[in-house]
């Protein structure tokens, strides 16, 4: 891999950023949307049984307070009393501020994808040029244009290779991403209710 890099030309070095960049955006991803699995599922626990006291304090709790389903309910706290709809409505405008969270550099992630296949092939297309040029300035022979040629190829290949991971772990994080935004939708669906007291009514009407 060294090797190759150090073949790509002037490609290598937008190259070798993009690639320093996606790993280290993935590295970022995978350690913040684990963290963030696990205190969500503890912080829902927690506001449960709190609303289920009538208890709110819960949501200041710092060991939940990064919790998407925190900042959520922390934002439907001061609605409580409104109607239905206006309740629904602020849940799906915070639960859109939680994806914009989640997917934080994801986008960046998809841009390195896109562009690394094109940055190779145009390092390649500026080699095989200085070959030819080569070629018909000073009569290079035909093996030492097949290594030109095969130089000017290695930043396609470079393209690629930091592409094809980017490409991956863009789709991959993206479905965990979902995944993690209707898990937390299901624990706001759940906590709704008990914020808005419909629980102690639905109690006592069936007392």
């Amino acid at each position: 891999m060294f090797q190759l890099f150090m073949q790509a030309g002037p490609a290598k070095w937008p190259l070798g950023i993009a690639s320093v960049l996606a790993v280290a955006i993935i590295l970022e991803r995978i350690f913040t949307l684990t963290r963030i699995k696990l205190r969500e599922d503890r912080a829902f626990l927690v506001l449960q049984m709190a609303f289920e006291r009538g208890d709110l304090s819960a949501l200041r709790d710092d060991e939940i307070a990064g919790a998407p389903v925190t900042q959520v309910m922390d934002s439907l706290t001061e609605l409580r009393g409104a109607s239905q709809d206006a309740v629904q409505h602020a849940a799906e405008i915070a639960l859109s501020m939680q994806r914009i969270r989640l997917r934080r550099y994801l986008g960046t992630l998809a841009t390195i994808g896109s562009t690394a296949p094109f940055i190779g092939l145009f390092g390649t297309v500026l080699g095989i040029m200085g070959a030819f040029q080569g070629m018909s300035h000073t009569g290079l022979s035909g093996e030492q244009m097949a290594a030109g040629i095969s130089e000017a190829l290695s930043a396609t290949a470079l393209g690629l290779l930091v592409a094809v991971p980017s490409v991956i772990a863009y789709n991959y994080f993206t479905g965990k991403v979902q995944a993690l935004l209707l898990h937390v939708q299901g624990h706001i669906a759940r906590l709704v209710p008990l914020l808005a007291g419909e629980r102690g009514q639905a109690t006592r009407q069936e007392a």
